[in-house]
């Protein structure tokens, strides 16, 4: 699959990787870890899917969870600044194809979101 984000609209790689690690990171906001969390664990969809209480252990800070309200308000936020799709939740954090592009990986169907 070619990456294109339309003609003139240059583009650069990351690391996912990295990503990941900024994730866990709790200097950084939350809404924005979650942003992380979404492009560090992608598939070549854009889709990021976490097992229950997942994203939650991942965003905590010291070993505990985040909380379900907590969760629940970072989701929100992230949203808010369209930093993920509006039909993002915390088990599938969704990246629309102007933000992300992958092309390679096995294409693993999102126990969520069928339509893909």
């Amino acid at each position: 699959m070619a990456i294109s984000f339309g003609h003139d609209r240059p583009w650069g790689g990351v690391s996912q990787h990295e990503y990941r690690r900024m994730a866990q990171n709790p200097a950084h906001q939350l809404a924005y870890r979650v942003h992380f969390a979404a492009i560090g664990w992608a598939d070549r969809h854009g889709h990021a899917g976490f097992a229950p209480g997942r994203l939650a252990a991942l965003l905590g800070k010291e070993g505990k969870p985040l909380s379900e309200q907590s969760t629940r308000n970072a989701m929100a936020r992230v949203k808010e600044l369209d930093l993920v799709s509006p039909r993002s939740g915390a088990a599938c954090l969704v990246l629309p194809p102007h933000l992300f592009q992958k092309g390679k990986g096995a294409p693993v169907p999102c126990r969520l979101h069928q339509d893909r």
